[in-house]
């Protein structure tokens, strides 16, 4: 899925093969990390793209 949960890119898709990315906010000098985290909901594996803001408690929700 490739979703990114909290921040700046919150519900949106990213592709990408890496583990981690950072992203720049264009109206401040903020940086938002990324992690690659995965979900097992209904037999299936997901990825998600989680910022460093949240934790993984909240992002599961």
């Amino acid at each position: 899925m490739d979703i990114c949960i909290g921040g700046i890119l919150n519900g949106k898709v990213r592709k990408n093969n890496e583990n981690y990315f950072s992203i720049g906010n264009p109206h401040s000098d903020d940086v938002t990390e990324y992690y690659k985290q995965y979900f097992h909901l209904d037999g299936k594996l997901l990825s998600f793209w989680v910022c460093n803001e949240i934790n993984f408690q909240e992002a599961s929700r």
